[in-house]
């Protein structure tokens, strides 16, 4: 609703020039599913858009110690590429998500499936 009253819609290609807005919504430590899926049904193309640092929105979420499964696994559906997207420092989406402090269950499950979508992910060298 709020998205709308600035006069965007759904599955449009928005020119918003850059989406750091969307990187803060991946980074904050209280984003939810709902969140993500109403960004990424507003702005698709930001799930494929990088930073200048080579960062793509999945870089972001897995930088984050409170992602979920879920985050994780709509931002790969929205970018299949992003799982195998390399930032400026060698980093893969899989090395940030390995040095946070998560749960465990959490962990294993976000490290499972990034592996299963990319197994060159866990030979890639830093």
């Amino acid at each position: 609703e709020i998205i709308e009253r600035h006069g965007f819609s759904p599955k449009q290609n928005h020119d918003v020039g850059d989406y750091d807005f969307f990187r803060v919504a991946c980074l904050n430590k209280r984003v939810n599913e709902g969140i993500i899926r109403c960004l990424l049904e507003y702005f698709p193309d930001a799930a494929s858009a990088a930073s200048d640092e080579g960062w793509s929105l999945l870089h972001y979420a897995c930088d984050n110690e409170n992602v979920t499964l879920n985050i994780v696994q709509l931002l790969i559906d929205a970018a299949p590429e992003s799982v195998r997207s390399v930032n400026r420092n060698g980093r893969m989406p899989l090395h940030l998500c390995m040095n946070q402090e998560m749960d465990e269950k959490t962990a294993l499950e976000i490290l499972r499936l990034l592996v299963e979508k990319c197994p060159e992910a866990a030979q890639h060298a830093e």
